[in-house]
């Protein structure tokens, strides 16, 4: 599994602090007073890694309060440890409670005086349950303090270990085998400053500085390198520890670093490992004894950078591997990209795939003509976060589907993980993710099951098998499209018979001439929306749709007049996609929201280039080649007919009357299956996705007792879970009868299911 603290899900999630922004640095989020004053002291702070105090000046009556991360959960009977730092010139008394609109659940009361930070510490008890409660220090007399730390955290966490129980529980539910921390692209940073570095995450957290993350939050870094090391510990998993490799993220503008800077963050990686694994009298060793872990944890692999590329990553990447395995060879290390393709060692590479549900499905047998002689794969992350379905069933059986491709491709592909992991919801950044929470609940979605019907049902040997079964086409809906890099001229659009319109103009504008129609390039404001969309996009092509989305099947042609060296796109199923919420975010931020815009318009595209074709689906950062390339022969200085049909399944290309290609329409299996044995087990796992049920004929070449078990998850293509049904979408499983080496199994209709078969005897 990976951790990835996107808009407080680890932070302040999994780590279990109940004030928000324990004392604020660059802002006051969270932080309210009434009858008083309070502003950021930045020079008398707690310590040299702490950037602000909180100068408070109490009014007689006055009060500050902390609303936590939208609310303070608290549950009757339960107690919570609250310190603070302060200290103050003059004595002053100060009433600490937990209180819900007026009324106190839990409160105490503390005397600061002495000019030195003096640390403070008491216990609350809550009286009564509360999601809304908050966190307020009030003062009756009056008077000034300075606030340099406070921290509130409930004594029931997991093992003791200050982590929240039910977000551990449901990790450890999945049986999970090790663990990618701190994450990905908070570990790169977007400048050298808020790159992250170990010695940042460890010892007593009043000590860590605070961390602008990419994800746009602060995080006083609470859950820290220890406490994934401990997590690990706690639930038997082994650390994948990912190390920042000298550059900041190059999806956003990276900064490389140089000389002493890069020698200082390789030395990093290097003292993470010893703290991780170092005898109790090295330096680092010494601090983790101190933090109460005398003894050496795991520390099983290391990725070097995340999500990095490039000469510039290889050059950073071959330090980092020639100074671990000099000291530790006994360290799996894990490479970004495939750089033994430039002559660098590799013993592992990361492969991310996010995409749809279709995606996936159609790649169950992606790495079956990997090269076994190459590097071991570690498939680092992935889910369906594009296309229908996301975060519900059908999204599940894709990416199940998928990992029984992993499951069968064991000899090469040694790690898989979903991710991100944890998600707060009050604080989205991105969607999907696995684990849902607010203050007091949690549930999985749907891909939750999946990852955990397979953890649970593994085997110890991946058994030779074959499936048969029937295809899922790709769902494709509208009609035709036009682009093109220049002015083009076209007449007489015919669609079924009757002729088509123009209905959206994305890109560019479409001017009636005397022998047909121009098609003219985007104007300023067209360019400028489409680049606040997506920058990186080419936004001097024009885009029109024709006819509406619904309509699909059917025969579209129009004449197109060829210049020389012309390039134009014939689009074909020109409807809208569902976004990403990434994508959707770019586009609320962006202030351009409409019905209809060229980045949510994702067609098959028949590129022509002079004489030289491709069918290619449009594609989020490229597109993907449907055909190689393919010779038309058109005249330029001459109008040629252009036209496609589908039913579907197929799509044929035409110039001037000819079929010029006849290709399939992507498709996925309609059933999928692995089957993995113990010394005393068969288990069989597969895939549905038709929507009727499927009687599977299964043959086995031994004998197994009638009576077996099934986990099964499944229901409609869109369901999913939330907090008022937080488990309409799960695993259950029940008892059948009626194995034997040659029997049926009816599998549900848009179902996964493991099957779990006794031998007769051992083998």
């Amino acid at each position: 599994m990976i951790f990835e603290g996107t808009k407080k899900s680890i932070f302040f999630g999994l780590g279990l602090t109940r004030a928000g922004n324990n004392i604020p640095e660059t802002e006051i989020p969270a932080w309210y007073t009434h009858n008083a004053k309070m502003e950021l002291e930045l020079t008398d702070t707690l310590n040299e890694h702490r950037d602000a105090a909180l100068r408070m000046q109490f009014e007689k009556d006055g009060s500050l309060t902390n609303t936590g991360y939208c609310g303070i959960s608290v549950k009757a009977g339960e107690s919570y440890s609250l310190y603070l730092f302060a200290k103050a010139k003059e004595e002053i008394g100060l009433d600490v409670a937990i209180e819900y609109q007026g009324k106190v659940l839990t409160g105490n009361s503390l005397v600061v005086s002495g000019q030195e930070y003096t640390r403070y510490d008491m216990k609350l008890t809550a009286a009564e349950d509360c999601h809304e409660a908050q966190l307020t220090i009030s003062c009756k007399e009056g008077g000034e303090v300075l606030l340099g730390f406070i921290s509130l955290m409930p004594d029931n966490t997991y093992m003791g270990h200050g982590l929240r129980t039910d977000l551990v529980e449901k990790l450890k539910g999945m049986s999970p085998k090790f663990m990618r921390f701190p994450g990905g692209c908070i570990v790169e940073g977007t400048t050298p400053s808020t790159a992250m570095r170990f010695r940042d995450t460890v010892g007593p957290a009043w000590e860590r500085p605070s961390k602008l993350f990419v994800w746009h939050y602060r995080s006083t870094l609470g859950l820290g390198f220890h406490e994934y090391l401990q997590l690990c510990e706690d639930l038997g998993m082994e650390p994948l520890y990912v190390c920042n490799c000298g550059m900041t993220c190059q999806g956003r503008k990276s900064v490389l670093l140089e000389g002493e800077a890069l020698d200082e963050m390789v030395q990093d990686t290097l003292d993470a490992i010893e703290y991780a694994i170092g005898s109790k009298e090295s330096k680092w060793g010494r601090l983790r004894a101190s933090m109460g872990h005398p003894e050496p944890f795991k520390m099983t692999y290391l990725e070097i950078g995340n999500e990095n590329w490039g000469p510039d990553y290889e050059k950073r990447y071959n330090m980092i591997y020639k100074k671990v395995k000099e000291l530790y060879p006994q360290i799996k290390t894990i490479a970004n990209e495939h750089v033994e393709k430039n002559g660098c060692p590799a013993e592992c590479v990361d492969e991310h795939f996010y995409n749809t549900t279709e995606f996936f499905a159609e790649r169950v047998n992606y790495y079956d003509d990997y090269d076994r002689k190459g590097p071991k794969i570690f498939v680092g992350e992935v889910a369906v976060n594009e296309g229908n379905y996301m975060g519900q069933l059908y999204a599940a059986l894709g990416e199940a589907a998928f990992l029984m491709g992993i499951e069968k491709n064991q000899d090469i592909v040694t790690l898989a993980s979903y991710a991100p992991l944890f998600e707060n919801v009050n604080y989205r950044a991105w969607y999907p993710n696995l684990i849902r929470f607010n203050n007091h609940q949690s549930l999985g979605i749907p891909t939750y099951y999946v990852w955990k019907m397979f953890g649970q049902n593994r085997g110890e040997y991946v058994v030779r098998s074959e499936d048969e079964g029937g295809r899922v086409y790709r769902p494709r809906t509208g009609m035709a499209s036009l682009k093109s890099n220049k002015e083009l001229r076209f007449r007489n659009p015919i669609w079924n018979g009757e002729e088509a319109k123009i209905t959206h103009e994305l890109m560019g504008h479409v001017q009636d001439t005397e022998d047909g129609h121009l098609l003219q390039l985007p104007d300023e404001e067209q360019k400028k929306e489409f680049h606040s969309i997506l920058e990186w996009a080419d936004e001097t092509k024009s885009f029109v749709v024709f006819g509406e989305e619904d309509q699909t099947y059917g025969r579209f042609e129009t004449d197109i007049f060829v210049e020389e060296n012309a390039y134009f796109e014939l689009g074909i199923f020109s409807a809208r996609v569902v976004r990403s919420y990434y994508e959707e975010q770019l586009v609320i931020t962006a202030g351009v929201e409409k019905e209809w815009d060229a980045a949510m318009v994702r067609p098959f595209l028949w590129k022509v280039n002079g004489g030289q074709c491709s069918l290619e689906e449009f594609g989020y950062m490229h597109d993907n080649k449907l055909t190689e390339d393919f010779a038309i022969s058109v005249k330029p200085g001459e109008y040629h007919r252009f036209g496609y049909e589908t039913d579907g399944k197929q799509i044929r290309l035409y110039v001037d009357g000819e079929l010029q290609k006849e290709i399939s329409i992507p498709y996925g299996p309609a059933f999928v299956s692995v089957v993995t044995d113990t010394k005393d087990e068969i288990i069989i796992k597969a895939v549905n996705f038709a929507g009727d049920v499927d009687p599977v004929s299964i043959t086995l070449d031994c004998q197994v007792q009638g009576d077996y078990t099934v986990t099964l998850l499944s229901g409609e293509k869109g369901d999913e879970n939330s907090f008022e049904e937080p488990e309409k979408v799960k695993n259950i499983t029940v008892n059948m009868h009626g194995a034997s080496s040659e029997f049926v199994y009816e599998a549900p209709p848009y179902s996964v299911s493991a099957l779990r078969l006794k031998k007769c005897e051992a083998f």
